[in-house]
């Protein structure tokens, strides 16, 4: 099922907690496209969340989230929150649901052996999943599947069979890619399970907020009290979990927002510099020809020229 904005929950006799009333909660795509729009406070499935443009913002009981095209947030199944779109210029969000079991169903098919199925055995499905619910820096393997699904609202193509085949492989890769979070997990030293869960929840909290503030002038003890955390400890298991200290994990957020703004503005360079958040020119221009191989002017020109080939050739 794909839906284009979310359900009418004014309607007369509308359940927000179960909005489909042969499914409750089925497998369902939900396209939205808006400048305004708010969905109270209910209790979901297992959920991701994406932003092709724009924003989106939720809410649970515990804590506010901010969704763009640079993240993705998940809910596990049975989580309440509201949802809401409320931007200048139009956002564009895709929501994914699974229906209860769905995932449980996809992850037992994973575990079980060759051998299991042959013989018609198979596992019990009491292995809940659950994912760590935070915002999550968005992944290109994720992504292909939020095109599909994009492409199938936009042309009207809603088949169940395809898209219950589709979220499968969307799922299934989705657990894979949060084998990497489990393993960064276990980086964290901590005796109790509970404990680096916890750790881990507070440097990405820290890393949230370096996320929104990378372009202005981030004092890295900021960071650490939004982990909660003393500077020295902050420090040191940032670097051990990401593989990177808070300083290069700015750096890298900075000239990546660069990148986008030489090739989808005509913003002059030295501006773009400082817009990002560098105060020299020169360690702008040298930082981001150590990324992408080429200095800022030569990327932009790059790129001008190829756009001025493509035209030329559509004519």
């Amino acid at each position: 099922m794909i839906l284009q904005g979310y359900p009418d929950y004014t309607k007369s006799g509308f359940d927000i907690n179960s909005p489909c009333p042969e499914w409750k909660w089925p497998n369902m795509i939900i396209h939205n496209k808006t400048k305004s729009a708010y969905y109270p406070l209910h209790t979901g499935p297992l959920t991701v969340k994406f932003t092709i443009k724009g924003e989106e913002y939720f809410a649970t009981k515990q804590k506010s989230y901010r969704v763009t095209p640079d993240s993705y947030l998940i809910f596990n199944n049975g989580q309440k929150y509201s949802a809401r779109i409320q931007t200048e210029e139009e956002s564009e969000t895709i929501s994914v649901f699974f229906r209860p079991k769905f995932a449980e169903e996809t992850l037992l098919s994973l575990i079980t052996s060759e051998d299991m199925i042959l013989e018609n055995e198979t596992l019990p499905l009491d292995q809940p999943v659950n994912f760590i619910e935070m915002l999550y820096p968005q992944n290109s393997r994720l992504l292909q599947f939020v095109h599909k699904f994009h492409l199938a609202s936009r042309v009207g193509y809603d088949d169940d069979e395809w898209l219950e085949e589709e979220l499968f492989m969307f799922l299934k890769k989705l657990l894979e890619v949060h084998r990497k979070t489990g393993d960064d997990i276990k980086k964290i030293p901590a005796v109790k399970s509970s404990t680096r869960v916890e750790v881990f929840r507070r440097l990405n909290n820290a890393r949230e907020f370096l996320d929104d503030n990378f372009s202005g002038n981030i004092k890295i003890e900021d960071a650490a009290k939004a982990a909660c955390m003393s500077n020295f400890h902050f420090l040191r298991l940032f670097k051990k979990v990401f593989g990177e200290t808070p300083y290069q994990y700015i750096t890298k957020r900075r000239v990546d927002k660069a990148f986008s703004l030489i090739l989808r503005t005509g913003m002059p360079i030295t501006e773009v510099c400082f817009e990002v958040g560098f105060s020299s020119p020169s360690s702008f221009s040298w930082l981001f020809k150590q990324k992408y191989g080429m200095s800022p002017e030569t990327m932009r020109g790059s790129y001008n020229s190829f756009a001025m080939k493509l035209a030329s050739i559509k004519k």
